[in-house]
């Protein structure tokens, strides 16, 4: 937590400065490039998706295009072992599923984690896979 000391109407008393104070979209879009390095900076990653899931749950609209773009790119973050990673992973997917096209394509990915012997996996990817196709 980032207190920081500040002046109210008597003179004195702290603040909760918000991690999420001033972000924008075409800076977190620009973060999320990450997502296709060839080496994962995880917490870097981790940190995206944070900024990410953050903006799309206050109601900010991603286009088509956009939504598309970091759908994928986010995908690409299966590769990663890390479970709190995976864990951002599978709640980006739900949330950026009903903007973007194409999201069949990452049921594959899905299909393999329920198929895997940790049952974060297979419990959060039985999830995820009910939330994106359709009924």
């Amino acid at each position: 937590m980032d207190d920081r000391k500040f002046k109210d109407e008597d003179g004195w008393g702290y603040a909760f400065i918000s991690p999420f104070d001033g972000i924008e979209k075409g800076q977190v879009l620009q973060e999320c490039r990450c997502f296709n390095d060839r080496q994962l900076d995880t917490y870097r990653c981790e940190d995206a998706l944070t900024r990410l899931l953050y903006l799309v749950t206050q109601g900010e609209k991603l286009s088509s295009d956009e939504a598309t773009t970091v759908f994928f790119s986010v995908t690409k973050l299966f590769q990663s072992q890390e479970q709190s990673l995976r864990r951002l992973v599978y709640l980006a997917i739900k949330e950026l599923a009903h903007s973007a096209e194409e999201v069949i394509i990452v049921t594959n990915c899905l299909t393999k984690d329920i198929n895997s012997d940790v049952d974060m996996y297979r419990a959060n990817a039985t999830r995820v896979l009910c939330k994106i196709t359709d009924a």
